[in-house]
C-alpha cells in the first residue's frame, strides 16, 4: 500500500515537472522571443523591411546560439575577421575607384563585386560619377515636415516628428577618404549631422538599432568666411549669407576615441570635422554583414515663411580618396526609399481602457536607445506582477540581449555606455508610454513646458531659453498593424496654449469625441487621438548646452542615469519617471488623467488643471 502511494507520488511529481517544462517552453518561444521583435514581424514582414538595409533573417534563438555564447577567445577572433574582411573590401573598392577615375574600367560596379548586404534589391547598381555629374537631389531623399492627415489615410512612419524634415543620404567608401559637404544653414530652430560611426565590429549598428551615431550640432559649426551661423547667439537669423564646410574623415575604430563630441555630456565639439565610418558593421543582429553608411540631417521648425528645406538648397555631398581623387558612388536605392517613404493607412481600431498595468499608477520610460524602448515595453506588462513571467527574468534576458548584439548597457565601455542608439537625436531626452482610449473618454495631461526660442515666425535673432525644442507626438501600427510608427500627430511648443507660468493642458480623444470646452480659449490644446485604440507617445525635450539647457528638472541622463532609469535594470528606481506623478522634473513632469468627456466638460470654461480629478 505504501509503495503504490510512493509510486503515484513519484507519477504526479514527474508530470507536474513535464507541465512546467512544456508551459516554461511555450511562453519562452511565444513570450521571451517575441520580446526582441517590433511590430513589423507580427504583419509578416522581416524585422528590416522598412529600412534601406537587407540583413540575413536570424531568429533571436539562432543569434543568441552562434554569438552570445563566445568565450573572450573567440570573440576576438571573430573582431578580426570583420576587421580584415572590411580592409579586404576598402582595398579592392579603392582599386576599383582609381582604375575608372583614370579611365581603365566602367562607372558602373559589375553585379558579384561588392557584397549581398550593400548590393541587393534595395541599394543595387552603385555607379561612379564624377563631380561635374554628381546631382544633390539624386543623392539625398527626405520625409519633408508636414500637416498631419486629418483623415488618417496617409500617416508618415517610422515615428518622425511632423515638424521636423529628415534627409538621408545612403552611401561607400574606402577607408581613409573623406564625405565632403557644403550647403546653407536652414531658417530652422534646429539643425544637426549625424553619420553612421566608425568601422567597429565591436560596437555594430543594425538599421535603427546599435550605437548612437557622430552628431556635429548647428551651434558647432564654423561658417565659411565672411558668412553668419544663425543659430548661434545674437546672430542675424536672416543673414543671406550663411555658407558652411564640413568634413567627415572615413575611417575604422573606436568611435569615442576618435571623436571628442562623444566624450562630451552635451554632444558639443569645436570645429567642422567628425569621423565617421564608409559602411558599417552590423554584428549579430545583422549576422555580421557589412551595410552601407547613412548620413542624416534634421531641420527641426522650418521658420513658416520659407519650405520644408528652410530655405535653402540641398546640400552639396562629394567623396574624396587619400590620394585626392574625388568622386560620388551612387546606388538605385529605390526600393529602399519607397518603403521607407510609404504612406500608413490610420487602423480603426476597437475603443479599449487602458490595462491595469498601464493605468492610474503608470507614469513614463525614458528611452535609452530604440531596441531597448521595444522590448522593455513588451517585456513589462508579460512579467509579474501583470504577467506570468518573473521579472528578474525578463530583466535580465534584455540586458544579456542588447549587450550581446550591439555591446551597449551602462557598465560598457564607450562608446556602448551612451545612452541614445543609431538614428534617435542626442539632442533630445525622450520619454515614452503606451495609452489606450475607450469610448467617449479622454486623456488629459498636465505639466509645466520649459521656455523654448521664438523662431517660427522669422525672428530676427535665437534668444536663450530652457530648451531648444518640446512636443508630445503619438503613434501606432497602422492598419494590420505592419508599420513601425504611423503618425497620427504631434503638439510642438509653439501650438501649446500655456498660462503666465508655463502651465499647459493638453487633451486628447477621437474627433467626435472632443468635449466642447478642449479650445485655446478654455486653457486647453485638444488633438485628436486618431482612430487606432492603442497608440505610443513620445515626449521630446531637445537641448542644446549652454543656451537652451536647464540642469536641474530636464530628464537627461545625469538627472535619470542608465542604471536606474531604465526599467531593465535591476536598480531601476520608478520614482524618477515611472509613476504617475512628479518625480525627478518636478512640476515638469507630465502627468495623466483619464476621464469621461462628461466628466471633462463638467469642468467648465476656461479650465482648472487642479480641478481636474485624479486617475483612479
Amino acid at each position: 500500500m505504501v509503495l503504490k502511494i510512493v509510486k503515484k507520488k513519484h507519477l504526479f511529481i514527474g508530470i507536474g515537472i513535464i507541465l512546467l517544462v512544456l508551459i516554461f517552453t511555450i511562453f519562452y518561444r511565444k513570450v521571451i522571443l517575441s520580446m526582441q521583435k517590433p511590430s513589423v514581424w507580427r504583419a509578416g514582414l522581416t524585422d528590416d523591411y522598412w529600412t534601406y538595409t537587407d540583413v540575413p533573417d536570424l531568429t533571436d534563438k539562432e543569434r543568441s546560439k552562434k554569438y552570445c555564447k563566445m568565450s573572450d577567445n573567440q570573440r576576438e577572433e571573430y573582431y578580426q575577421e570583420k576587421d580584415q574582411e572590411a580592409k579586404e573590401l576598402s582595398n579592392k573598392l579603392e582599386q576599383y575607384i582609381k582604375d575608372w577615375y583614370y579611365g581603365k574600367t566602367d562607372a558602373k560596379i559589375p553585379k558579384g563585386f561588392l557584397p549581398p548586404s550593400i548590393d541587393n534589391e534595395k541599394t543595387k547598381d552603385w555607379t561612379l560619377q564624377r563631380p561635374e555629374e554628381i546631382d544633390p537631389e539624386k543623392q539625398w531623399y527626405y520625409w519633408p515636415a508636414h500637416e498631419i492627415d486629418p483623415e488618417f489615410k496617409k500617416l508618415a512612419q517610422n515615428s518622425p516628428e511632423n515638424h521636423a524634415t529628415y534627409l538621408k543620404l545612403l552611401f561607400l567608401a574606402p577607408f581613409d577618404s573623406q564625405l565632403l559637404i557644403e550647403g546653407d544653414f536652414p531658417h530652422a530652430r534646429f539643425m544637426d549631422y549625424q553619420i553612421l560611426e566608425p568601422f567597429d565590429p565591436r560596437f555594430p549598428v543594425a538599421g535603427n538599432m546599435g550605437v548612437m551615431e557622430v552628431p556635429i550640432v548647428d551651434v558647432d559649426i564654423e561658417p565659411d568666411l565672411g558668412h553668419v551661423n544663425p543659430f548661434r547667439e545674437g546672430a542675424d537669423r536672416k543673414a543671406a549669407n550663411r555658407h558652411y564646410h564640413l568634413t567627415f574623415d572615413l575611417k575604422a575604430g573606436n568611435a569615442a576615441e576618435l571623436n571628442p563630441v562623444l566624450k562630451d555630456p552635451h554632444f558639443r565639439a569645436p570645429g567642422n570635422t567628425r569621423v565617421g565610418g564608409p559602411f558599417g558593421s552590423t554584428g549579430p543582429y545583422g549576422d555580421g554583414v557589412i551595410i552601407p553608411s547613412v548620413l542624416w540631417v534634421r531641420y527641426y521648425a522650418p521658420d513658416k515663411s520659407v519650405d520644408t528645406l528652410g530655405g535653402v538648397s540641398l546640400p552639396k555631398v562629394l567623396l574624396k580618396l587619400k590620394t585626392g581623387e574625388t568622386f560620388w558612388l551612387q546606388p538605385d536605392a529605390t526600393l529602399a526609399i519607397e518603403r521607407q517613404k510609404t504612406l500608413a493607412e490610420g487602423a480603426e481600431t476597437p475603443p479599449r481602457d487602458p490595462p491595469k498595468f498601464l493605468g492610474s499608477q503608470f507614469g513614463w520610460w525614458k528611452m535609452y536607445g530604440i531596441y531597448q524602448m521595444f522590448t522593455e515595453a513588451i517585456g513589462y506588462y508579460k512579467s509579474w506582477p501583470y504577467g506570468i513571467l518573473p521579472s528578474s527574468w525578463v530583466k535580465k534576458l534584455i540586458r544579456e540581449n542588447i549587450e550581446c548584439y550591439f555591446s551597449q548597457g551602462p557598465e560598457m565601455p564607450s562608446p556602448g555606455n551612451i545612452a541614445h542608439s543609431a538614428t534617435d537625436c542626442p539632442y533630445h531626452n525622450y520619454l515614452n508610454r503606451v495609452m489606450f482610449l475607450g469610448k467617449d473618454k479622454v486623456y488629459a495631461i498636465t505639466g509645466k513646458m520649459p521656455t523654448t526660442p521664438k523662431t517660427r515666425n522669422g525672428e530676427s535673432t535665437m534668444e536663450k531659453a530652457e530648451a531648444r525644442f518640446f512636443s508630445f507626438c503619438h503613434m501606432g501600427g497602422g492598419k494590420e498593424n505592419k508599420y513601425h510608427g504611423a503618425l497620427y500627430g504631434c503638439l510642438m511648443d509653439d501650438e501649446i496654449t500655456v498660462d503666465a507660468e508655463n502651465n499647459y493642458l493638453l487633451v486628447y480623444s477621437r474627433g467626435a469625441e472632443k468635449p466642447a470646452n478642449a479650445k485655446p480659449e478654455c486653457g486647453v490644446t485638444w488633438q485628436d487621438f486618431g482612430p487606432e485604440s492603442r497608440q505610443a507617445y513620445i515626449y521630446r525635450w531637445m537641448s542644446v548646452y549652454p543656451d537652451h539647457y536647464m540642469e536641474k528638472f530636464n530628464p537627461t541622463d545625469v538627472n535619470i542615469p542608465w542604471e536606474t532609469g531604465a526599467w531593465s535594470q535591476d536598480k531601476y528606481d520608478k520614482t524618477l519617471v515611472g509613476e504617475n506623478k512628479p518625480g525627478v522634473m518636478g512640476p515638469y513632469h507630465p502627468v495623466m488623467h483619464y476621464l469621461s468627456k462628461e466628466e471633462f466638460e463638467s469642468l467648465g470654461c476656461p479650465v482648472d488643471p487642479k480641478k481636474i480629478p485624479e486617475w483612479k
